[in-house]
């Protein structure tokens, strides 16, 4: 598996390989991620590569995922007919900075815009507060998500374990 700069590898990488057409593998992989209703993962995959990237539900039930940590799993044929399975437990360093730029200008923007219409316009009666409160928030909400909301590693850590729980029960026959 390729792992280009985006990511960096906690852990180590694993493998694991099957004595199952690459083709049979990939569809009870993908079956067992789509059916998996009592499971915190969640995947897409890049038909292109072959590569899914895992990531692991906040709570169970929802659809909201830690972003910044997954895992990595690709799927290749072997040369005796068989299918490896290689995977690690990796951090997206492309959504962390996307998350903090997001957040930045979450900050920024309402707060320059408070300021361009306090100063140029001097609208500063009590009701033009319906005008400056929105964008306070909405400001306080960029501070909180920069600096009061991190993901912790340890949070998504059981992730791997979950994951290879999920292959034993889908090829241990």
């Amino acid at each position: 598996m390729n792992i280009g700069k985006r990511y960096k590898i906690l852990g180590k990488r694993r493998r694991a390989i099957l004595d199952l057409p690459y083709d049979e593998v990939l569809v009870a992989f993908e079956d067992a991620l789509a059916s998996a209703e009592d499971s915190r993962l969640s995947g897409s995959v890049n038909r292109e590569t072959g590569v899914f990237k895992l990531e692991y539900k906040i709570t169970e039930g929802k659809n909201d995922t830690y972003e910044n940590y997954c895992t990595l799993v690709e799927l290749k044929p072997t040369k005796n007919g068989g299918t490896k399975i290689e995977y690690a437990f990796v951090y997206d360093r492309l959504i962390s900075w996307y998350t903090r730029l997001m957040s930045i200008i979450c900050f920024l923007v309402p707060l320059g815009a408070m300021l361009y219409i306090f100063l140029k316009f001097r609208l500063t009666e009590l009701i033009h507060l319906a005008i400056y409160i929105p964008l306070m928030l909405i400001s306080l909400f960029g501070i909180f998500t920069l600096f009061g909301y991190k993901e912790k590693q340890s949070m998504v850590k059981p992730m791997v374990k979950e994951f290879e729980e999920l292959l034993m029960s889908v090829f241990n026959d």
